[in-house]
C-alpha cells in the first residue's frame, strides 16, 4: 500500500509491523540527546571513472540513540536511523537508492511526520517533514520513496538519512541474539530474514545505476531495551555455583547437585555440562546420569538489562570407571556391596590376582576402594611402572575411599593395572579414577 499523507502513515503501518517513522531534524529541540550508537556499514564496490580501479561505491550505515545517552527502557520512546552516501566516482556520476526499513518485532511508533533529507556529506544539514511514499518492501519491510514512487538520487559526496522515533513494548538483548551475517546480505542480494536477524534493525538500501556490485547495501545495528527501572545498568552479574563437587574432586557418584546464584536478583541463568547445553535457573540444579569420567558444568548469569556474566561459573569434577567395567584375573568375585560405590566390588585374598583398566589422557589417577581392619595391600602400576603401593588397612570399615596414586607431568595414556601383593587378607576394590583435567 502507497500513502502520502503523513496524517495516515501510523494508521497504515500498524498493519505491516512499522508504525509512524519520524526522523527528528538534527540539532532540533525534539532530537534526542544522546550520542548516535551506529551499526555494521555496509557498501558496494564501482569501477572509479577516472582511475578504471575498484572502490568503494556507497557506503551506509544505521544507528539509535536514547535521550539520555543511556539503553532506553521498555516503554520509553528512542531514536533509529538509516544514512547512505555516494562516496566513490562512477561514470554516471549518481546513484539512485530505495531504503527497506527491517526492524525486529517488539516496536510500537509515536504518531509523529516522517522527517529526512539529502545533504552534502561531512557538512551540516537539514531534515524536512515533506511527503513521502511508503509502501510493503518485496522483503517483508517498509520502503520509503519520494512522491511517485521516485527513489532518491544521490550525486557525488551526498547523504539521504532518516530518523524516527520509536517505542520497545518489550525486552531487546541485542548482540546477545542472533545477528543477521547470512549470505544474501554479505553478497548484496538480499537482507536478511528477519527470521536470522534477532534482535537488530536491518535497513536494506537497494542501489543502481552507479556500476556497483551489489543489489542492496544492508548495514544493521544491535537494539537493547531494558525493563522499566533498569535503564542505565550495564554492570554485568557475577555467577555463583555452590554444593556439589569441589573444582577437580574425584566423586565416587553418577550425580551432581549445584546451587546457582548471581549477585543480581531477576538474572537468568544459561548453563552446559561438556559443552552441551541444558535448561537450568536460578536455585537448586541436579545432573544424573554421569558416565565415568572428567566432566565440566558451566554456568552464567544474565541480568534483567541483558548483561551476561563474561567468566562462567565453573566445576570441574571425575566420576571413577566402576567395579564391574574393570577387567580382571582369576581370583576375583564381583560382590553386590549396596554402600559401596556403584553398588558392586571385586574382591579377593588371593596373591597376584589382578584388575586393570585402559585409560586416555590422564591427568591423575586414583584408586576407589574399600578399607577394613583386615584388609590387604595393593601395588598400582602405570603399564609395567609401578606407581604405589597402598595398604587398604584402616581402623573402620570403610567404603567409596578415594586415594590418590599419583600425577602425571603430561596427559598419559596405556593400561592402569591393580595387583594383589598380600595373601589372604581382603581387597576390594570399587573402581579406578583417571582425570583428564
Amino acid at each position: 500500500m502507497r500513502i502520502r499523507r503523513i496524517a495516515a502513515l501510523s494508521a497504515a503501518l500498524l498493519t505491516t509491523g512499522l508504525v509512524a517513522v519520524a526522523p527528528t531534524l538534527a540539532g532540533s529541540a525534539s532530537a534526542a540527546t544522546g550520542e548516535w550508537q551506529d551499526g555494521v556499514t555496509s557498501s558496494d564496490t564501482i569501477i572509479n571513472c577516472v582511475t578504471q580501479s575498484p572502490s568503494v561505491g556507497v557506503s551506509a550505515n544505521t544507528g539509535w540513540r536514547s535521550t539520555n545517552g543511556e539503553v532506553p527502557e521498555v516503554g520509553e520512546k528512542f531514536y533509529l536511523r538509516g544514512y547512505i552516501s555516494l562516496v566513490g566516482l562512477p561514470c554516471s556520476g549518481k546513484v539512485a537508492t530505495v531504503p527497506e526499513i527491517l526492524p525486529p518485532a517488539g516496536f510500537s511508533y509515536p504518531d509523529e511526520p516522517v522527517l529526512w533529507g539529502v545533504n552534502t556529506l561531512g557538512e551540516p544539514g537539514e531534515l524536512t517533514d515533506a511527503p513521502l511514499d511508503i509502501f510493503n518492501g518485496v522483503n517483508g519491510g517498509i520502503v520509503l520513496t519520494k512522491p511517485g514512487d521516485e527513489p532518491f538520487v544521490l550525486q557525488r559526496g551526498q547523504v539521504l538519512e532518516f530518523q524516527f522515533p520509536v517505542v520497545a513494548t518489550r525486552e531487546f538483548k541485542g548482540t546477545a541474539t542472533q545477528a543477521p551475517t547470512c549470505l544474501s546480505r554479505r553478497d548484496g542480494t538480499a537482507p536478511c530474514p528477519p527470521s536470522q536477524s534477532g534482535d537488530h534493525l536491518q535497513i536494506a538500501f537497494a542501489v543502481g545505476g552507479h556500476g556497483g556490485d551489489k543489489q542492496y547495501v544492508t548495514p544493521y545495528v544491535p537494539i537493547f531495551a531494558a525493563k522499566a527501572g533498569t535503564s542505565g545498568d550495564t554492570t554485568a552479574p557475577d555467577t555463583t555455583l555452590s554444593g556439589g563437587p569441589a573444582n577437580g574432586a574425584i566423586v565416587p557418584s553418577t550425580s551432581a547437585a549445584f546451587t546457582l546464584g548471581s549477585t543480581e536478583a531477576g538474572s537468568r541463568f544459561a548453563c552446559t555440562l561438556d559443552s552441551k547445553g541444558r535448561a537450568c535457573a536460578a536455585g537448586k540444579h541436579t545432573v544424573t546420569g554421569l558416565a565415568p569420567g572428567t566432566h565440566v558444568f558451566r554456568a552464567t548469569a544474565t541480568d534483567a538489562a541483558g548483561n551476561a556474566d563474561p567468566t562462567a561459573a565453573t566445576r570441574t569434577w571425575t566420576v571413577p570407571v566402576p567395579a564391574r567395567s574393570l577387567s580382571r584375573s582369576a581370583g576375583w568375585s564381583l560382590l553386590s556391596a549396596p554402600s559401596a560405590y556403584g553398588g558392586k566390588v571385586l574382591a579377593t585374598s588371593r596373591r597376584n590376582a589382578s584388575t586393570s583398566y585402559p585409560v586416555r589422557g590422564a591427568r591423575r589417577l586414583a584408586l576407589v576402594a574399600s578399607g577394613g581392619t583386615t584388609h590387604g595391600t595393593v601395588r598400582v602400576y602405570a603399564g609395567s611402572r609401578l606407581l604405589k603401593t597402598i595398604s587398604l588397612k584402616t581402623t573402620r570399615n570403610v567404603t567409596k575411599r578415594v586415594i590418590p596414586v599419583t600425577s602425571f607431568s603430561s596427559a598419559w595414556t596405556g593400561t592402569v593395572k591393580v595387583v594383589v601383593a598380600t595373601t589372604g587378607r581382603t581387597v576390594r576394590i570399587e573402581g579406578i579414577a583417571a582425570p583428564t583435567r
